[in-house]
């Protein structure tokens, strides 16, 4: 008996368990599976080993189609002693009060995450709406970044969404990703993670935005080997040891299309942003556009080189419309800092439209300075109208003094509560409403000539902002507005996109570029006061070698149809800039001669870029109004385009290519762009050079018999076809006939006819 009641508990508890476990299939409604801690659930969870549950409900959902959703309900913590599972096509969400938390003492591998894909090449998985606790106090015996305890790593997978989770208290990754695609991880917060929130590596097409992140250690958002990458709108701090805000690092095979931007990145233990490459070549790392942020107080430990605002090794990029505030080390550095620097030389950093202030020494990490190059020799800066003011070891170091950056107090709106908006008298945005200022910061309308500005609201002076706001709704308001001529165009292109990527346009020399290509380049010179500018256009393309390019200006904001030649080098995306002027260029020291039709500046791309060297047989096709040719009485013939090559005009071979009811259409061959003037030959001008010389008048009157018969004759002349015809000809080529004005140029003509006529009269009579 007792062997018998022995026999009925085990079974009692057996179908137990099998009823906490199984669901109830015939019950489940699709598409979601719900899991609860009280037995409301489709399965259901008791508070110990709640993977088990859990993973039945991931796989139920992968194994039948109809299904795609595992709903965690709260509020309950569901502990788990081994891997989550999730499969293809499959949601794992839960109510934001639920956490799934790692047990004390788990004793797991450092490879064993919280999630792992359920098998190798998944798809669509979905992560969102609770939290994961790593529980780092309960699993204090091992060590942090070493691989322990990642909450989701995910290996070979494609379309991967993270968001509205709230990540804690680990000891390794939030994220980490080994050669996914398409992977967004967004709306997410992490507290205090042992590594990074985010780790992708040898990954590509990943957006991470609008997170908030506070680093324990290492970083908060990380790239390693990863291409065609967005982080944008996402706030990071450090507390602790903490670490790097953003890093991007590559050690192996190419890199490029990262671009970094509005993030808010402060008081972070280590640099603000941290890219840097270990392998052989430049030309594997490459575009990186790190624009429109905000950095401040970064750096914070000073026994630590990489430190800083922005510290950059190895790689080719384009640094613009920062604000960097308060950094220790320096503002923007190109430091060996941590690895070694690749091997090689031509790393370029473009640092454009920056303000850098306030920069701090530190012990280990620099001196303080805004801009500093300690890899002078492979490493270089292009700085093109930046702002620095008050850093502590100077403003430059290891550069050679920029003309077109300002050394001056930007005037922040309110620096102490890091409100780096630009003070203005027309108005500046204060988070709710605009407000005036009783001054007007000289960063406005101060930023790099060529800079995209279609976005800041009028007045904007047709020039972009230095600073964070620069081209962006929020940017502050000039103090005068500059009109256009042309009431269509905004003097930008419409494509919007500047930050683009990857594209420059380099500064241009005052005496003008000369005929080998569109400018001097180099750190960016003065290049045309935005005063003078009447109206810009810019056509953007993608340069590829063994083609004919063509830049087209399809708005007909000026006076130039397109722009082409011949590319012998791949230059990629590259953008071209027409500006037309209101009055001679500041660029050129006098006009050509001639009626002046237009003056006039074309710029191709990045400084030095359009030379010989990378292009041929480059041509300017523009176009002349016809009322200007009637109203100016212009010979078509004589209209030239001249281009300003080393301190004077040169006249293009121009030829005539085409016309309509408004316009005639011509077309230039010139050596390069740089500033150009149409210009025009009156018609009276020439035709005054073939008029013969005037008679002399004493020889009329010693000839005057013979004179007056053959005055006398002319009328009778009316009827010559000969005549008649060149009189005909004239008029269709807008000419008068020498005929006719050596009539009308003879002194007395009808006086001379009429005493003729009386001493023949007197004459016959005294006979």
């Amino acid at each position: 008996m007792e062997l018998l009641n022995k026999k009925l508990k085990v079974v009692f508890l057996t179908g137990f368990l099998i009823l906490t476990y199984t669901p109830v299939v015939l019950c489940i409604t699709p598409p979601v599976v719900y899991v609860a801690g009280n037995g409301s659930g489709d399965f259901n969870c008791s508070g110990e080993n709640d993977h088990i549950p859990i993973n039945q409900a991931l796989k139920f959902v992968t194994e039948n189609p109809g299904y795609t959703t595992v709903y965690l309900k709260g509020p309950f913590t569901y502990v788990i002693d081994d891997t989550l599972l999730i499969g293809s096509n499959t949601i794992l969400e839960g109510d934001s009060n639920v956490t799934v938390k790692l047990v004390r003492n788990a004793g797991w591998s450092s490879t064993k995450p919280l999630i792992k894909e359920n098998t190798s090449s998944s798809h669509n998985i979905t992560i969102q709406g609770f939290t994961i606790d790593g529980n780092r106090e309960g699993n204090a015996n091992i060590k942090s970044g070493d691989g322990y305890h990642n909450l989701m790593h995910l290996s070979d997978c494609q379309n991967v969404s993270v968001y509205d989770m709230h990540l804690i208290n680990n000891h390794g990754d939030g994220l980490k990703t080994d050669n996914c695609s398409n992977i967004t991880f967004c709306n997410n917060e992490a507290y205090l993670l042992g590594h990074d929130v985010l780790y992708a590596s040898a990954s590509s097409n990943v957006e991470a935005y609008n997170n908030r992140i506070t680093c324990r250690t290492n970083s908060g958002l990380r790239l390693y080997n990863t291409n065609h990458a967005k982080l944008y709108d996402n706030i990071i701090t450090s507390e602790g040891s903490g670490g790097v805000g953003i890093e991007i690092q590559r050690d192996k095979g190419s890199m490029d299309d990262i671009e970094v931007y509005n993030n808010t990145i402060y008081e972070t233990a280590l640099a603000g942003i941290w890219f840097f490459s270990q392998g052989l070549d430049s030309e594997s790392a490459t575009n990186v556009h790190i624009h429109h942020n905000r950095i401040y107080d970064t750096g914070t430990v000073s026994g630590n080189e990489v430190i800083g605002g922005i510290l950059s090794v190895g790689f080719n990029a384009i640094i613009e419309n920062n604000v960097i505030d308060g950094a220790y080390g320096a503002g923007i550095v190109q430091n060996d800092a941590f690895f070694s620097a690749p091997a090689g030389s031509g790393y370029t950093v473009t640092v454009r439209n920056n303000i850098i202030t306030n920069t701090r020494t530190s012990a280990v990490g620099g001196n303080g300075s805004g801009i500093c190059n300690k890899l002078t020799d492979t490493h270089a800066f292009i700085l093109q109208n930046n702002s620095l003011y008050n850093n502590t070891g100077g403003n430059y170091m290891g550069i050679q003094d920029p003309l077109s950056d300002i050394i001056v107090d930007p005037q922040y709106a309110d620096p102490d509560k890091h409100d780096y908006h630009l003070k203005s008298k027309s108005g500046r945005w204060n988070g709710s409403c605009w407000v005036n200022d009783n001054i007007t910061s000289p960063c406005i309308d101060a930023g790099y000539p060529f800079s995209d500005y279609s976005k800041e609201p009028e007045p904007n002076g047709n020039r972009i902002n230095i600073g964070m706001d620069g081209n962006t709704w929020y940017a502050s308001k000039s103090e005068f507005e500059v009109l256009n001529n042309s009431s269509d165009n905004n003097g930008s292109s419409d494509d919007s996109d500047g930050h683009e990527g990857d594209e420059s346009h380099g500064g241009h020399e005052s005496h003008g570029s000369s005929g080998s290509g569109s400018g001097s380049g180099g750190a960016g010179g003065s290049p045309e006061p935005a005063k003078n500018v009447e109206v810009k256009e810019l056509s953007q393309g993608f340069i590829t070698n063994d083609k004919n390019i063509k830049f087209d200006f399809t708005r007909n904001a000026t006076c130039v149809v397109y722009v082409g030649f011949y590319a012998k080098k791949t230059l990629g995306k590259t953008t071209t800039i027409v500006e037309m002027l209101k009055d001679k260029s500041t660029l050129v020291s006098e006009l050509p001669s001639g009626e002046v039709y237009r003056s006039l500046n074309i710029w191709v791309g990045n400084g030095g870029i359009a030379t010989s060297k990378n292009i041929e047989n480059p041509v300017v096709c523009f176009k002349v109004e016809k009322s200007w040719i009637k109203d100016k009485n212009v010979d078509q013939s004589s209209i030239i385009l001249n281009m300003y090559n080393d301190t004077k005009w040169d006249p293009l071979s121009t030829s005539l290519s085409d016309e309509d009811d408004m316009y005639l259409y011509f077309t230039a061959e010139t050596p390069g762009f740089s500033s150009f003037v149409i210009t025009g030959k009156m018609v009276e001008e020439e035709i005054l050079a073939e008029i013969l010389p005037q008679p002399d008048p004493q020889i009329l009157e010693q000839n005057n018999g013979y004179i007056g018969s053959d005055v006398e004759k002319k009328p009778e002349q009316a009827g010559n076809t000969k005549t008649e015809n060149k009189k005909t000809e004239n008029k269709k080529t807008g000419n008068a006939s020498i005929f006719e004005k050596e009539n009308k140029d003879l002194p007395g003509f009808e006086i001379i006819s009429c005493i003729v006529c009386l001493l023949s009269v007197l004459l016959y009579r005294r006979k």
